[in-house]
């Protein structure tokens, strides 16, 4: 099984294909819109596994929340290969193909959060479970203030941070949560996005043939909806 991982709700641009038991990566920080790079980051990585896009089975592709623009890059993009190469597409989470890469031990804290400005943050907290493509979810991906998020910590138990989010606030964060380990520019594993997006697949192969019924999770209405009084859905 040959699978495809994209997401670009962030300034990290993450592209990841894994084919048996090879893996390979195409990840990194940009400072140009996605729509540039996407593309020929997705022929490097192939091309470092020897395979071409047509030898994927599986897509998977982040939906955010995060950067509104980022996040409809990756989801068109990842349409737009399952469509045309007939192939299934996974939706998952933003935040959770974050935390699944996070080396921590059962029973740890989570907290995944980038910054979303206004003194907002696209984050989630998770728990550390026994099932690695699995996490507790203790606080679902979304739209908050950090003080949300660290309210909900159990402070008892060491917390793993990541995401441009915790760098930010590390004002509101440091003096509430001593026992944390902070990961600076983290990009998560290749290896185990690829296993995670398999994962989902297989445990519902039915659930991800209509590329359609992939969309962004946005978490949070746009100036010009807002303006306007319009409600996205998620």
């Amino acid at each position: 099984m040959t699978t495809l991982v994209i997401d670009t709700a962030t300034n990290l641009e993450i592209i990841a294909a894994c084919s048996g038991n090879k893996s390979a990566e195409a990840s990194g920080f940009v400072d140009t819109s996605h729509s540039i790079t996407i593309l020929d980051n997705v022929d490097r990585c192939l091309k470092k596994l020897k395979i071409t896009i047509g030898d994927i089975d599986v897509i998977g592709v982040g939906i955010g929340p995060g950067s509104f623009t980022g996040i409809r890059i990756a989801v068109s993009t990842g349409r737009m290969l399952a469509q045309i190469l007939e192939k299934p597409l996974v939706g998952i989470k933003t935040q959770l193909l974050y935390a699944v890469s996070v080396k921590a031990l059962e029973g740890d804290n989570i907290l995944i959060a980038f910054d979303a400005k206004k003194n907002r943050v696209f984050g989630a907290l998770y728990r550390k479970s026994d099932d690695t493509f699995r996490p507790r979810e203790i606080i679902p991906p979304g739209d908050y203030s950090i003080q949300e998020l660290i309210e909900s910590i159990d402070t008892s138990r060491t917390t793993h941070m990541a995401g441009s989010g915790i760098d930010k606030y590390g004002a509101i964060i440091n003096p509430a949560v001593e026992n944390k380990t902070i990961l600076h520019e983290f990009i998560p594993g290749g290896k185990i996005m690829c296993d995670l997006v398999f994962n989902s697949y297989r445990d519902d192969p039915g659930k991800y043939i209509d590329y359609n019924r992939v969309t962004p999770f946005y978490a949070r209405k746009s100036d010009a909806e807002a303006a306007k009084g319009i409600i996205k859905p998620d």
